[in-house]
């Protein structure tokens, strides 16, 4: 394992990685903020009198969903801390095995500091169990920026042959 610094293609993944969920949960939560707070303010343009309260219950929701927003978006504040920090992780071994739990896939690596790295299913035909393995990983959010078994990135074989 050794420590070094992000390349530009590191920090254009852990970027697009952080971007396609931070667009999405932003429009949820405005969607869900919208649809909260803005029937009872047309009720009360038409006359319909909401009980008592309406701006302090409103101010509730709006609190619980930028929280539940938070408690969502966490990975991606991980990503961030990774991608300011500009350091990156690198494992080099051949003493690893690859293994399936439910909806996952996972590398076990057992060397002096055993790590356990999480990978996408459709990688696992591309792993040869029998070669050496090179992963680089960021450090707080455990992303996965690397992976092969010579120089060739296999990240890039499985999403650009997915692309196809």
């Amino acid at each position: 394992m050794k420590e070094t610094e992000l390349n530009s293609t590191d920090k254009l993944r852990l970027r697009a990685d952080i971007k396609i969920s931070m667009v999405l949960g932003l429009l949820f939560s405005t969607a869900l903020v919208i649809i909260v707070g803005l029937i009872p303010w047309i009720m009360f343009i038409f006359g319909k009198r909401p009980s008592d309260g309406i701006v302090t219950r409103g101010l509730y929701i709006i609190g619980l969903l930028f929280i539940l927003f938070l408690v969502i978006s966490w990975t991606n504040i991980l990503k961030y801390i990774d991608l300011r920090k500009g350091k990156k992780l690198i494992y080099k071994t051949d003493n690893y095995e690859v293994i399936n739990k439910k909806d996952a896939a996972y590398i076990l690596i057992r060397d002096d500091n055993s790590q356990k790295i999480k990978i996408d299913n459709e990688l696992v035909p591309f792993i040869k169990s029998t070669q050496p393995l090179t992963m680089e990983i960021s450090i707080i959010a455990k992303s996965l920026l690397f992976i092969s078994h010579d120089s060739d990135n296999l990240l890039d074989k499985l999403y650009n042959d997915g692309n196809k």
